[in-house]
């Protein structure tokens, strides 16, 4: 056999790049595309973490008959709008601070604070930055600032640590849960609350999570505050919740170990507020009631079954 035997007699794919060399030039170039599209899409939502998380509205949709504006300045420049319910007369130097979810404006929230007031509760809440008339733009700090100011408002009032009440409704629980660690109340309310706000699509879609993890991190972490706070706790959520799954607020119920706490069980979607009036005013009065007259709250905690 001559030598042009041999060279005709080779294998062709020893003449060119082998299959598997191909494959892994297409692997190499598939794993460089998904490198950069995960970067570009962590970056994107790292830009626009603040746009996803909140959506403020600016127009009112109406406001309660009886209620004081003023305006409060947070420890950033913020200038916001605050509204003030003054108590009818039920329960006396008693206070409720509300804080509202991420979309709308204090104006969508008028059943939640209406309600309280009808409880006898001094109502206090105020519009996060960019939403209604507030200047600034929403993000996780803001959030806590305004409540801040809010709080600091209700005592240059005249209001008591240990006679305020710290109302959270959704995202509005994780500035509630906050403030409740930084400022002991007489008692906290979450409201469809969730553990984490990664928690929440990370329910429904586990895949991803580790996304999630990197953008959003530990962003309202209510559940990581619960053993800083020692107040009487009340958890309110349906199981029909449309948008916090209702097991994120049972799993906040079940870590609380630190006082007396209560669990209202509602019915209907997140913003079904109006079909649980009777359940959260007798859920409201048994919380009011657990209320010590001092800051010394009683041990060992009490707890409702479910």
């Amino acid at each position: 056999m001559t030598l042009c035997d041999l060279k005709a007699a080779r294998p062709r794919s020893e003449a060119s790049p082998s299959g598997w060399k191909r494959l892994r030039l297409v692997l190499i170039r598939l794993g460089r595309l998904l490198v950069l599209t995960i970067v570009l899409a962590s970056l994107g939502g790292l830009i626009f973490r603040d746009r996803l998380i909140f959506h403020p509205m600016t127009e009112d949709l109406g406001a309660p008959a009886h209620y004081e504006e003023f305006w409060l300045t947070t420890a950033a420049g913020d200038r916001l709008r605050a509204w003030r319910l003054p108590p009818p007369g039920g329960r006396p130097g008693r206070t409720a601070l509300f804080f509202q979810g991420n979309g709308g404006n204090l104006s969508l929230m008028m059943g939640h604070l209406v309600f309280l007031n009808s409880l006898g509760l001094d109502v206090l809440a105020v519009d996060y930055p960019g939403y209604g008339p507030s200047s600034g733009r929403p993000s996780e700090e803001a959030v806590y600032q305004s409540a801040e100011a809010l709080w600091r408002e209700a005592v240059r009032r005249g209001a008591e640590p240990e006679s305020i009440l710290i109302y959270g409704f959704s995202l509005g629980g994780g500035v509630a849960s906050r403030l409740a660690q930084d400022h002991p109340p007489a008692a906290l309310v979450l409201d469809s609350t969730f553990t984490r706000l990664r928690d929440v699509p990370g329910h429904d879609w586990p895949w991803l999570k580790p996304y999630l993890k990197l953008v959003l991190g530990e962003a309202f972490n209510t559940l990581g505050r619960l053993n800083h706070i020692r107040c009487p706790l009340l958890v309110i959520h349906s199981p029909d919740d449309d948008i916090v799954p209702f097991d994120l607020g049972l799993a906040l119920f079940q870590a609380f170990r630190n006082n007396a706490k209560f669990f209202a069980r509602g019915q209907g979607d997140h913003m079904d507020f109006l079909l649980n009036q009777n359940l959260y005013r007798a859920k409201l009065e048994s919380l009011l009631s657990a209320i010590p007259s001092s800051s010394d709250y009683p041990r060992p905690p009490l707890s409702e079954a479910l």
